[in-house]
């Protein structure tokens, strides 16, 4: 038994989906999800208000949605491949001698309690190679206006690169429109997240707008794995097409009929753009493929539609578009994060604080983190907020630490002298004259004897002994403990005698005053007359 965590973002995607006019079983193709876990959203969605033609969801309604993570575990899929695999020779034989039709097959292997659907054998024998594969191609009906684009990467070839000083490998993301064959060419070093998403915002920058839906390849910065079946988008990448307001397809795995349209311009425009051209670098090959998309690409007659695919693109396909606010978007960075001993979490090589009431030292969270914020999910809800630390800073809340622990981990002097007020009044004076002085860090640790002094011997003795200590001037915390130790603090202070009055035989100061008459003699010798 295995449980599985459909995460906020897929939950996000199905609303957004639906409310978009789709079904369940083309949600299913688009996430992956099974259309039981689907169903059971939408229903949930709808008991929570949502409706298939009105707003967004709101966070409350997300945290009811995300609320469904919780339940019971469920059985795991065991791949068909593994169950067809003890039956392969018999499969084999059916096919090659008996000449059975997979009907006759999937029917014969039921009666021998091996149940699997049409579908699932067909791909086994296809995998296989024992059937004979149809070369047989249907055209695909062509699409409305803004509808659909197509996405497909490939080698360019090779480029000097100024800034790394030596030859680099270029790729080209090509996207083509599938009404008007409109396309444009995106050069580019790598295929990670943040550099398709450079791409694509480029790409809408030079159409004007964005299509409903756009199909895209199996590559492992947009799509987990490569099920053919299944395929699931990465958080980072559905994210951003639930912010731009299209909806992905991805292609199944060595499948080009999948998006046949833009499936050999990257060869095209490696022959007529790339080969042969002077680039000085990344920047001056970029704005020369604008060009080349502009007055090549987009001026030539196409082969299949035989019109000008800037011109159809500029009369009929532009304004059919999604609108494209031309605002930078903030990369999204997901990642998964163990909160520490220390109710912290470790983040692109910095330090974040996570609350100790729902995150204690254990706990899995989710991190979004992008240029501004670093934000930690907890099965699909909010729990903490931080601004983005450069690498080796730290994020650290005091209240995200247990009350226990407050005194021992903000380490200020300023608390400490807070918290040995609230013990007691006597005690918050004794603190301020403790940590008084020019270097009060230097006494931060006799602060903390002082307040575990407190829990030992009850906050009133303290407070009177340190009335006691204050009276004679004694700030010192291990005198201090001496005086509860010996019980000494209920003692009274000892009486000072009043100075006894002036005698009157007593002689003023003057008369023991050495006198500098005649050279210091003091024996009174009299002058002669």
């Amino acid at each position: 038994m295995a449980y599985k965590e459909v995460s906020r973002v897929e939950i996000t995607e199905i609303i957004r989906q639906w409310q978009a006019g789709r079904g369940i079983r083309e949600i299913t193709r688009s996430t992956g999800l099974a259309r039981n876990t689907i169903r059971k959203y939408l229903l949930t969605a709808q008991s929570c208000g949502l409706v298939r033609d009105g707003p967004p969801p709101t966070e409350s309604q997300l945290i009811s949605l995300v609320q469904l993570n919780r339940a019971g575990p469920r059985q795991v899929v065991v791949p068909t491949n593994e169950v067809l695999e003890p039956w392969s020779d018999q499969i084999e034989r059916w096919i090659k001698q008996d000449k059975l039709k997979l009907t006759r097959i999937q029917e014969l292997l039921a009666g021998r309690q091996c149940l699997v659907p049409y579908m699932s054998l067909r791909r086994f024998v296809i995998r296989k190679s024992w059937g004979k594969g149809s070369k047989t191609t249907v055209r695909m009906a062509d699409t409305e206006p803004g509808e659909v684009a197509e996405s497909d990467f490939g080698r360019l070839g090779l480029m000097w690169d100024p800034q790394s000083g030596r030859r680099r490998q270029v790729l080209g993301m090509v996207t083509v429109l599938g009404y008007s064959r409109h396309e444009f060419l995106w050069p580019l070093f790598g295929q990670q997240l943040a550099d398709v998403i450079e791409g694509l915002e480029a790409t809408w920058a030079f159409f004007g707008g964005i299509p409903k839906y756009l199909v895209i390849d199996n590559f492992p910065a947009a799509v987990v794995g490569t099920d053919p079946l299944n395929p699931r988008l990465t958080r980072g990448f559905l994210e951003y097409a639930q912010h731009r307001g299209f909806i992905v397809d991805p292609t199944r795995p060595g499948h080009p009929k999948d998006k046949p349209k833009v499936e050999r311009q990257v060869p095209y425009a490696r022959e007529r753009f790339f080969k042969g051209g002077q680039f000085h670098d990344l920047a001056d090959l970029r704005q020369q493929a604008r060009q080349w998309c502009l007055e090549v690409a987009g001026q030539r007659v196409h082969g299949t539609t035989r019109h000008l695919p800037l011109v159809v693109f500029q009369e009929e396909e532009k304004a059919k578009l999604l609108p494209y606010d031309g605002e930078p978007y903030d990369v999204p960075d997901w990642h998964d994060a163990i909160v520490h001993q220390d109710h912290h979490i470790y983040y692109r090589y910095a330090i974040y604080s996570a609350p100790y009431s729902t995150c204690p030292p254990g706990t899995k969270l989710e991190v979004r983190g992008d240029s501004k914020l670093v934000q930690l999910y907890t099965h699909g809800e909010p729990v903490k907020i931080h601004p983005r630390q450069p690498r080796g800073g730290r994020s650290t809340d005091p209240n995200d630490y247990p009350p226990e622990l407050n005194a021992y981990t903000l380490r200020s002097p300023n608390y400490l002298r807070q918290q040995s007020a609230e013990l007691g009044e006597a005690i918050g004076a004794f603190a301020d004259k403790l940590l008084s002085g020019p270097l009060p860090w230097s006494k931060m640790r006799q602060a903390y004897k002082l307040l575990r002094m407190g829990e030992k011997y009850t906050p009133a003795r303290l407070n009177a002994a340190c009335e006691k200590a204050i009276a004679v001037d004694l700030i010192d915390v291990r005198r201090l403990e001496t005086i509860l130790v010996e019980a000494l603090e209920e003692e009274a202070m000892p009486v000072m005698a009043a100075p006894a009055p002036p005698s009157r035989f007593a002689h003023p100061g003057s008369v023991f005053a050495i006198s500098n008459n005649n050279g210091g003699n003091h024996h009174g010798n009299q002058s002669e007359n």
